[in-house]
């Protein structure tokens, strides 16, 4: 069975048991007669209950589930209201939840101490006169009263305890389990199937997001998920914070949690609303604004972009300046747009508010300087030109490639391929060289200097040199290199090679090549490099030509010792 079968089947289960739950509920309350039908409700007296008149005396309240029915505020002996008043609600309670107690009739017989409001031989309460008094009325008025809200709350409170109600209340409680069951399986399977499409898109090599690599990155899907996880979890906790309250809203017992519950939950979001609702204008003109904002933001990439294009010019602009100029520009909007709206923003004019943005400026202007002064060197640099993007300069003691360039720092990957990270304030107080202007031009000029015995003809070292440039890889044939003799030494010539390129990039690799084509055409020649310290003892040293390039017949010298002692000698003789 496929994955998508089964789900389906799932779902029609669940659909299955819902029907079942909601034919069960409507079948037992068609059936089952109401506890109104089996009891007739019996008033001692035709009292019609009515509020009792308002009165400035505390009392202690009389509850059954939460219901406040009267208060008490007298006390009896050593009793008192509070007392009195948990022991009524008890009885009352006791009396009103039993679902197996026979129909009661609520009485009143008069007492040594009052008026006794009797459910069969059980005292419920006794009114006094003082309990009379404390609420302006007489002491026979105020125990009709009681009696007929003691009635009221009996019948009705055993109504909702009644089989029937239990049966409701039953199905009710399947019904909404099973709406939240199907909820949250829905969800679960949505948050699946999106996990699956991300995952589906990430692998795909065709289409907008696969050219724009923006789920290519691992972390970038790993951030959707996380996105789309959250999503799902809110989900399910906003069900279980509507669904919860209604349960317990199906149980007498459980009436008042579910009150509280619910005024736990919709006292802020009723907060949130009232605000909303007071500050609509506000939200409104901010709407506005942003949307002004972003209106002039893209128009401004789409004129700066053109001009980076070179469909669009202006006269002395550089098509380089184009980009950089326009996330100025679009920074400036910003900085604008919050400007204006800042009036706007609920709150702004609340004292904590101005701390907080006080406290921010004062943070951003003590720890900024250092930035402020990268960001001014950046946008210096940016309008000097003294490189772009792809450029080959040496900054200070580092030479590569310009990678990037930020309004708080330069990068450059040398050739030893490191990333560096320049500050612009250095920048800008540093010498650059650059190497790819003039390669864009004529050509970058390498040179490399050499040195070589006087007994070397000259014209014979520059030929040597100039072959050697010409065979080096990416050096040009036009313009021709050239040899500049830079110093006569005690001991030996300084001849420097120069020789033009178009690739700065591969200077490392060049300038290589270069010293072995070097070394190979002189070899060839039967030139020495050699060094000053080196000819103090030519004679009886072997040349330092390699092996190969020697004639056949070589033989190191040696020493040649003059005996002049001798010499005289042989002369007078």
């Amino acid at each position: 069975m496929q994955p998508d079968s089964r789900i389906y089947s799932r779902i029609q289960y669940i659909f299955y048991i819902l029907f079942a739950i909601i034919f069960i509920y409507f079948l037992v309350g068609a059936v089952l007669p109401t506890n109104a039908q089996e009891t007739t409700p019996v008033t001692p007296t035709q009292v019609t209950p009515t509020a009792i008149p308002p009165t400035s005396q505390p009392g202690s309240p009389v509850e059954v589930n939460g219901k406040v029915l009267f208060y008490v505020r007298q006390r009896i002996g050593s009793v008192t209201a509070a007392e009195r008043a948990a022991l009524i609600s008890k009885r009352i309670t006791d009396l009103a939840t039993n679902p197996f107690a026979p129909p009661v009739e609520i009485t009143l017989a008069e007492s040594s101490d009052g008026t006794d409001v009797m459910a069969g031989e059980e005292i419920l309460l006794t009114v006094t006169d003082a309990d009379a008094r404390a609420v302006g009325m007489t002491r026979q008025d105020a125990a009709a009263y009681a009696a007929g809200v003691v009635q009221t709350t009996i019948e009705t409170t055993r109504s909702e305890y009644s089989a029937q109600a239990r049966l409701k209340q039953i199905g009710q409680t399947l019904l909404f389990i099973a709406i939240l069951v199907i909820a949250l399986f829905l969800i679960n399977q949505l948050y699946h199937a999106l996990v699956r499409r991300v995952e589906d898109l990430s692998k795909q090599q065709k289409g907008r997001l696969a050219k724009s690599g923006l789920l290519r990155n691992e972390s970038t899907v790993r951030m959707i998920k996380y996105a789309v996880n959250i999503v799902r979890w809110g989900l399910i906790i906003v069900f279980l914070i509507f669904i919860i309250p209604l349960l317990l809203r199906l149980f007498p017992t459980t009436l008042e949690l579910s009150g509280k519950l619910l005024k736990l939950v919709l006292t802020p979001l009723s907060t949130f609303w009232s605000w909303l609702v007071e500050n609509q204008s506000n939200f409104i003109t901010i709407g506005i604004i942003v949307l002004i904002a972003y209106v002039f933001i893209r128009l401004t990439r789409f004129f700066f972009k053109e001009i980076a294009r070179g469909t669009m010019k202006l006269g002395g602009f550089d098509r380089e300046w184009a980009e950089f100029t326009g996330r100025i520009v679009g920074f400036l909007i910003i900085v604008a747009a919050l400007i204006i709206a800042f009036p706007y923003l609920p709150g702004s004019d609340s004292e904590a508010f101005k701390g907080i943005t006080i406290f921010l400026g004062a943070l951003f202007t003590l720890s900024s300087t250092s930035a402020v002064t990268n960001i001014v060197a950046g946008v210096i640099q940016t309008y000097t030109g003294a490189f772009r993007v792809g450029d080959v300069v040496k900054i200070g003691l580092n030479t590569g490639i310009v990678t990037q360039k930020r309004l708080l720092a330069t990068r450059v990957r040398t050739f030893k391929n490191e990333e560096v990270s320049i500050p612009n304030g250095t920048v800008l107080n540093t010498d650059v060289v650059n190497y790819s202007v003039m390669a864009r031009g004529k050509g970058l000029v390498l040179y490399s200097t050499v040195t070589i015995g006087y007994d070397a003809s000259w014209r014979t070292v520059h030929e040597l040199l100039i072959a050697a440039a010409l065979a080096t890889p990416d050096i040009l044939e036009d313009p021709k290199p050239f040899v500049l003799q830079t110093s006569l030494n005690d001991y030996n010539i300084s001849y420097q090679i120069n020789c033009y390129t178009k690739h700065p990039e591969r200077m490392m690799r060049i300038y290589s090549a270069l010293h072995a084509n070097i070394q190979e055409k002189f070899n060839q020649g039967g030139v020495e490099i050699m060094s000053p310290a080196f000819m103090g003892i030519r004679d009886a040293n072997a040349t330092t030509i390699p092996t190969e390039f020697r004639p056949a017949d070589y033989q190191a010298p040696g020493f040649q010792i003059e005996n002049n002692a001798k010499r005289n000698l042989i002369d007078q003789i």
